[in-house]
């Protein structure tokens, strides 16, 4: 983020978002039923889409 904003503005944007809460990591049962296969997390999807961040 410190590539696009001055590092204060990161910061205060990272404490207003804060920590996500237990209910916020919380997968849907449905997610399974939606997209047809198992959710996946976040690192996951992270790992096969760097390419794009760099």
């Amino acid at each position: 983020m410190v590539r696009f904003m001055p590092e204060p503005v990161v910061d205060g944007t990272l404490a207003i978002l804060g920590e996500p809460t237990p209910a916020e990591q919380r997968i849907s049962p449905h997610t399974e039923q939606i997209l047809g296969r198992a959710p996946r997390t976040f690192d996951d999807w992270a790992r096969r889409h760097i390419h794009a961040f760099r």
